[in-house]
């Protein structure tokens, strides 16, 4: 099954905020950044070769009970969501459908409860030449990472790739019951799937833990600059280097609402 990622959605308490942070990490310094039209429950971080939205959580109690996911979910571009409707029907899997004059999506749940939306559209990638940063992958966190592989590849027909290690492998566990990946690319691009690993960011001495919630990651043209960046306005990052992916120099850092965000370079 043709694929590609369209969006990811990040779930936040403080709007304003985050959009600020989002756009000082991601786009140009001069405050002059692409936009899309949201409003005062979402925001649209352009500049990338994706969408990136910013959805702010919900009362639930107040919102008739209407579902938003309390994690990072991506979105997924799909060659033809009529067969994945028949194949979900076919198998008796839950999943909600919204409708309009310009698209179809469908929300499904995998075993571990991550939100994944299916869209039915063009599968043209978007040029990335031009772009401030690009997507990498989205990293699921999965009580059982075999299960969530298998629902994935049953049921949205997305092929499991293999993980490669660096030259010089951090401590990190790879085996395919820890940390799994549907691939874009040879550059470890995609879906990656991760199990709760409780003494990561210990063994590893990172202020953050990857594997805990999930996160997104995003590629940069500099990260030596980024990092700059960071220390500029003072935002705490772990500095993995060059650790789990070959030739993927990763960081980790804190959003406002203390989600975790990765961004990394190919070097």
């Amino acid at each position: 099954m043709n694929w590609n990622v369209s969006r990811v959605s990040i779930p936040v308490f403080d709007l304003k905020k985050t959009v600020e942070f989002f756009n000082y990490i991601l786009n140009k310094d001069d405050g002059i950044s692409p936009q899309k039209k949201g409003n005062e429950h979402e925001h649209f971080i352009l500049g990338g070769n994706i969408e990136l939205k910013l959805f702010k959580l919900q009362n639930e109690l107040k919102n008739d009970f209407h579902f938003q996911s309390k994690r990072t979910f991506v979105s997924l571009l799909i060659e033809n969501t009529n067969f994945l409707i028949k194949n979900l029907i076919n198998n008796n899997i839950n999943y909600i459908i919204n409708e309009n004059k310009n698209t179809r999506s469908i929300f499904i749940q995998e075993p571990s409860f991550n939100y994944i939306e299916l869209i039915d559209l063009d599968m043209s990638s978007n040029d990335s030449k031009n772009t401030s940063w690009n997507f990498h992958h989205i990293n699921l966190e999965s009580y059982d990472v075999r299960s969530s592989v298998n629902f994935i590849s049953k049921y949205l027909k997305i092929k499991e790739g293999s993980w490669e290690a660096p030259v010089e492998l951090g401590k990190v566990n790879i085996e395919k019951n820890q940390l799994a990946i549907f691939p874009l690319d040879k550059n470890h691009s995609g879906i990656h799937i991760n199990k709760a690993d409780f003494t990561f960011s210990w063994r590893n001495k990172f202020i953050h833990n990857p594997t805990i919630g999930g996160h997104p990651a995003f590629n940069v043209k500099d990260i030596k600059g980024f990092i700059k960046k960071l220390k500029n306005a003072k935002i705490p990052y772990s500095d993995a280097k060059v650790y789990a992916m070959p030739n993927i120099y990763q960081i980790y850092l804190f959003d406002p609402n203390a989600n975790v965000i990765e961004i990394n370079q190919n070097v």
